[in-house]
């Protein structure tokens, strides 16, 4: 395994987070998380940002990239293992795609295990999902132009959502956590990281879903109605082979499917457009493939 210098810059970083000061490890991990956030970089100006609570319990954040009357929609679940992740997290990097895309993109920051297992956080996801098409005339974009996406834990929220709702036009799925399992050859080859562990991600699942095997995309025997699909995975990641996987049952289902291997990259790298080239890269490349589905 070949490790970039830019690479190793974000791996040093990540490293140098300090959070022993946290007795709780939960609040620890989760404060962690969300200091790796000046990886994505600086914080972009976006033309329009704002805060909404919806159904009086969930919190979203709208990224508007422009005075445009209508736009389509992007709702985006981030990662942080179901137990992490908010608002700030994902911050940095949804500006950057609000940006690029043109398109208006909706931060969700659903409920996190273990205090709300499976399949509270997915149904925020949905619950939040309806709402924006429901309103979708006062917010000001186009209910028959709506997509999902998240990446890792994220990205198994956008698929359930996608999996559920019959309006979304397309799933963009980066790095997304398909087969608790864990008996991929990836799992082996990379189970002590970087980034993730084969031990945290057990936890993770158990923590997340315990024995519902409905919490998992793997549990949808028949995929033919899901939507038009761009599934993203990373070479030295351990879910990168769940994820081709997951791939090929899509095509198999007759779905659309685009699907990239970013060489050399680690999860979370969409993050760490900041110091690693390739995140900006997949941000280009989720850019394009949106803008071109929900043109």
């Amino acid at each position: 395994m070949e490790i970039l210098s830019q690479v190793q810059q974000a791996l040093n970083f990540i490293h140098s987070v300090d959070v022993s000061h946290i007795e709780d490890p939960l609040q620890a991990r989760r404060v962690f998380y969300d200091q790796l956030a000046p990886l994505a970089g600086e914080e972009a100006p976006v033309w329009l940002v704002e805060d909404k609570t919806i159904n009086q319990q969930i919190q979203i954040r709208i990224y508007r990239p422009s005075d445009q009357p209508v736009l389509p929609a992007l709702i985006f679940f981030h990662g942080g293992g179901f137990n992490s992740g908010s608002l700030t997290s994902h911050d940095r990097p949804l500006r950057q795609l609000a940006n690029l895309s043109g398109v208006v993109i909706i931060a969700v920051d659903y409920r996190l295990a273990p205090e709300y297992p499976f399949p509270h956080g997915l149904n925020d996801c949905i619950d939040a999902t309806e709402w924006v098409i429901h309103n979708a005339a006062a917010l000001r974009i186009d209910p028959n132009r709506v997509a999902v996406a998240g990446d890792s834990a994220g990205g198994t929220l956008a698929t359930g959502v996608a999996q559920r709702l019959p309006a979304i036009v397309c799933q963009v799925l980066i790095y997304p956590a398909i087969d608790p399992a864990l008996q991929t050859a990836s799992w082996t080859q990379f189970a002590d990281g970087p980034v993730i562990t084969f031990d945290r991600m057990r936890k993770i699942w158990v923590d997340y879903a315990g024995a519902n095997k409905a919490a998992t995309p793997l549990s949808q025997e028949d995929l033919s109605d899901m939507p038009d699909t761009f599934v993203i995975t990373a070479e030295y990641d351990p879910l990168v082979d769940e994820g081709i996987a997951y791939a090929k049952k899509l095509r198999q289902a007759h779905v659309e499917v685009r699907e990239k291997v970013y060489p050399k990259m680690i999860h979370g790298f969409f993050q760490m457009a900041g110091v690693i080239d390739e995140g900006r890269v997949v941000m280009e490349d989720i850019a394009k493939y949106i803008r071109h589905k929900l043109k």
